[in-house]
């Protein structure tokens, strides 16, 4: 039997889960997002040698990370992760395990895993859509990540929002240098300045965003109203470059009440076709399907 490591390395936390080739969970952990990059490295290296010794042998390993991946220095930009800039991860990280180390974008695996075992099986082109802490996308074209040469394909979250207007809440400046990003503007604290620009209150519990909005009955739909027709503005970026089948929805906010009857009704008003037919769905293979799909992707390389 043979078995494959999938880490998910987010801007809070790091999930990791080692899968038999059955694609059962063997074990997996969570633990948090170091800030410095010596200490991320070691987390790394410490979950991989758990796992190791959980199965009594060295596990393929794919890594998944929320940011743009130089496929050729193995270096990662990621604004949500900042300790990473500069350093060539792959490299350390392979000489820490003794292996080779997979890197591919955490949207991408998401995307992978989603059109191989969930809710995007048996579509040609499926759209992986990330909102969590913060915003972005992965491509998968007939079972197969598309990266592009720089690892920028599907990278939605660092264009500027589409039709903007006042309502879509305050241009941030974003971790890439630019403002008024997707990644600002849809992602889990964009939705907690939007009720604050709204409002004018500012919620307590930033951890808890969704059920803060959901319990506020004076303000809660007048808030959550404005986002859907904020989230279709982004998704017509996605329709109009790369059409796709269907848009799978991931991350923290992928529970957002209403998001998907209310986000497709809506994008028809910016998209050039008024007839779409792209599905609109959440993920199904719950809170591991990056780490999933950073397995499928260590495992396939």
């Amino acid at each position: 039997m043979t078995f494959s490591t999938g880490i998910d390395i987010g801007g809070t936390k790091i999930a990791a889960a080692v899968y038999d080739d059955k694609g059962v969970v063997v074990a997996h952990k969570t633990v948090p997002t170091p800030a410095a990059y010596v200490e991320l490295l070691d987390s790394c290296r410490k979950i991989i040698g758990e796992f190791d010794e959980t199965c009594r042998q060295k596990a393929s390993i794919g890594i998944g990370i929320a940011g743009m991946i130089n496929r050729v220095r193995g270096e990662v930009l990621a604004p949500n992760i900042p300790c990473l800039k500069d350093h060539p991860f792959r490299d350390d990280l392979q000489k820490a395990t003794g292996r080779s180390v997979h890197l591919a974008n955490d949207a991408d695996c998401a995307a992978l895993a989603e059109a191989a075992e969930g809710a995007g099986r048996g579509y040609h082109t499926v759209f992986c859509l990330v909102m969590g802490t913060g915003a972005g996308g992965g491509l998968v074209i007939d079972g197969k990540i598309h990266q592009g040469p720089h690892g920028l394909a599907a990278e939605i979250g660092h264009l500027p929002l589409p039709f903007r207007d006042e309502k879509d809440g305050p241009m941030v400046e974003c971790g890439c240098g630019q403002t008024g990003c997707i990644d600002k503007t849809i992602s889990g604290p964009a939705l907690g300045r939007l009720y604050r620009y709204i409002t004018g209150i500012s919620l307590s519990d930033k951890q808890h965003v969704l059920t803060s909005i959901e319990d506020d009955t004076d303000h809660g739909a007048r808030v959550f109203d404005q986002f859907y027709t904020t989230v279709a503005k982004a998704m017509v970026t996605v329709i109009h470059t790369f059409d796709p089948d269907i848009i799978v929805v991931t991350g923290g906010l992928n529970k957002t009440p209403g998001l998907y009857d209310e986000v497709p009704k809506r994008w028809g008003k910016y998209a050039l076709s008024k007839t779409l037919h792209t599905k609109f769905v959440p993920a199904t293979l719950g809170s591991l399907t990056g780490v999933k799909g950073a397995a499928l992707a260590g495992r396939n390389s």
